[in-house]
């Protein structure tokens, strides 16, 4: 886990000393080596985190003696063992044990055609002398990001926006599309552009070719979500698969020369890969949780179950409101954009402690709920399909109100009523937008882009959980949690993105998903079967809650008001200060998402400060 950073010019480049100075901008990412490689017209980057192969060995820019083939890579390919033996019977040799040579050699021995075979989360570039092209590829999932600009003078890239600004400031502007995309739709980097004018993302699933001889970048996709159901599978079948996919994961993101971590929340998801960890590993694993100085927002109690199951060590991390305004400032530098999840602070304050502990490695959860099922719509659509499907049907009443139990069971009765509502009176939703969301606080001659997604093409559960993968969720979700973690040097590895397993989950029948009026029933009956049972019947889903409503309307409300409703306020441009007044006061009565779209507003006005306006 690394950073990189590259540039091609179509003149000779001959400013080192600018491109060092951006390399340096991701000392946070590499802090334990830098590199950098040139040719006339070619400057390749790189800031090292050493995790596997901490010796020189490892080193970046790797650079293939026979043939000139340079490689920059961030991330970490978890089938390097098994690459390097076939890479091997080939011919090849190796003088280190790192991912990096195996992926060096995979690409000079395959070509883009290697980039399947891959099992892990990476970006990376390799130039190849002999055909003077380059190879640019990004993990299935965008776990790991890349930043590009493409110009005809001139091709840049770069794990962070940063670097690149620090090459070219003249692209230090805000791109309109995107933050009104993000403040209006909720949405982050949908359509492929980051927040700064001229800089766009790199898409996850693909590989671009540039060729340094004719200036063009061709974009190549090499993976998909699988197109058919298993719809012949049983439960026995199920079970048995996910737990062989599942700990097979597991065991794979366990391969490190430095310690390796767990974060736990005490939920399904987190309490599963520290359960199979613990099975496959030795020693003891260190688990991280966050908690609160009220306790009414952490799950202290339910991460404490899962731990002494295993007999791990559970460290809670405490987050205060007395810092969490200056600490989002840092954020806001380190992810290069605002966010909607005031999840970001308690994360910080975890990877502060986990790299204290010098545990360089965090086990995560990422990813389940948007393959599995977890998030309350998806109960909404599956019993709307229900529905659907059983119009005309009377004799499955049971079944009629096993939808309705699971839904409240989990949710609750004003979560599921609210979703509800949603998903079937969309003229409602729209109206509580108008009135209570970001356009309720917009000027009247702004408009929101229009959504890029067609809800009325979403016609299942799978759709809507395809869409949610890939586009409407999980991508900013990896964005933060990548940005945070390395922004103390940590690498974070996430089991639920093992594409072998992805591949599996979206094969799965609506019925195995949803099944005995119970959510992501497979992992709850890997857990049950593994001695977690109190965690698998867990059925009270809060996702990362934090205090953020009471913060904001705390004593610490005049430095958030004061900020909001300040004249050099950057968000006027488009935001209505009477209506920011409105807002403050609808968080104040607790109406319902107000806390919500307030921490947009704040969390967007600090980015601009901290990044926008340097």
């Amino acid at each position: 886990m690394c950073g990189i950073l590259g540039w091609l010019s179509e003149k000779e480049n001959k400013d080192y000393a600018r491109f060092s100075s951006a390399l340096d901008t991701l000392s946070h990412r590499g802090p334990d080596g830098r590199g950098i490689w040139q040719d006339k017209k070619i400057l390749l980057g790189h800031r090292r985190l050493s995790i596997i192969d901490l010796t020189k060995n490892g080193h970046q820019p790797m650079i293939d003696k026979r043939t000139g083939s340079v490689l920059i890579f961030n991330g970490e390919i978890y089938n390097y063992k098994e690459l390097g033996i076939e890479l091997s019977e080939l011919g090849h040799q190796f003088i280190g044990n790192s991912d990096t040579e195996v992926l060096l050699n995979s690409l000079i021995e395959w070509g883009s055609k290697a980039i399947p075979k891959l099992n892990g989360m990476w970006s990376f570039a390799f130039w190849s002398p002999l055909t003077k092209k380059l190879i640019l590829s990004r993990d299935r999932f965008g776990v790991k990001p890349l930043y590009l600009i493409n110009s005809k003078d001139k091709l840049a890239f770069a794990s962070e926006p940063k670097a690149l600004l620090k090459l070219f400031p003249e692209y230090r502007s805000i791109n309109e599309n995107t933050l009104l995309d993000f403040l209006g739709n909720n949405l982050l980097y949908t359509k492929r552009e980051s927040f700064y004018q001229g800089i766009s993302v790199f898409p996850p699933a693909h590989y671009g070719i540039y060729d340094l001889n004719n200036k063009e970048l061709k974009v190549t996709q090499y993976w998909d979500y699988p197109k058919n159901i298993n719809q012949n599978i049983t439960e026995k079948e199920a079970l048995e698969e996910f737990t062989k996919l599942f700990e097979d994961s597991v065991k794979l993101r366990l391969r490190s020369d430095v310690p390796v971590g767990v974060t736990l929340s005490g939920g399904l998801d987190s309490s599963s890969i520290l359960t199979a960890a613990a099975s496959i590993q030795k020693n003891p694993i260190n688990c991280y949780t966050s908690v609160y100085e009220n306790n009414l927002f952490d799950e202290f109690k339910w991460a404490k179950i899962a731990s002494s199951k295993v007999d791990s060590k559970l460290i809670p991390i405490t987050s205060k409101e007395s810092n969490w305004l200056n600490t989002l400032k840092k954020i806001a530098w380190h992810m290069d954009a605002p966010g909607y999840s005031p999840a970001v602070y308690p994360i910080w304050n975890l990877m502060c402690q986990s790299k204290f502990d010098g545990v360089r490695v965090l086990l995560d959860g990422q990813g389940a709920d948007e393959a599995l099922a977890g998030y309350n719509n998806y109960v909404i659509h599956n019993f709307l399909d229900y529905l659907k499907r059983k119009k005309k049907n009377t004799k499955n009443q049971s079944n009629f109100f096993n939808h309705i139990s699971m839904s409240i069971k989990t949710f609750g009765v004003s979560r599921s009523l609210a979703w509800l509502i949603r998903e079937t009176l969309p003229s409602l939703s729209n109206l509580y937008r108008n009135h209570y969301g970001f356009q309720s606080v917009m000027h009247e001659h702004v408009k929101v882009p229009e959504n890029s997604i067609n809800k009325d093409k979403l016609k299942s559960v799978r759709d809507h959980l395809i869409i949610d993968h890939s586009i409407n969720i999980l991508p900013g979700l990896l964005h933060y949690g990548d940005s945070i973690s390395m922004s103390h040097g940590i690498e974070v590895r996430n089991p639920f993105l093992d594409y072998r397993l992805v591949e599996w989950i979206f094969k799965l029948p609506s019925n195995l998903l949803f099944n005995n009026s119970e959510t992501k029933w497979v992992l709850r009956e890997y857990l049950r079967r593994n001695n977690q049972i109190n965690i698998g019947n867990r059925n009270d889903k809060k996702g990362y809650s934090t205090p953020i409503k009471k913060w904001l309307i705390s004593s610490k409300n005049n430095e958030v008001e004061s900020l909001l409703l300040s004249n050099e306020n950057p968000l006027l441009k488009w935001v209505d200060k009477n209506k920011i007044k409105n807002l403050i006061n609808q968080n104040k009565k607790g109406i319902m998402g107000a806390e919500h779209h307030l921490y947009k507003l704040l969390s967007t006005q600090i980015w601009m400060q901290e990044c926008l306006y340097e």
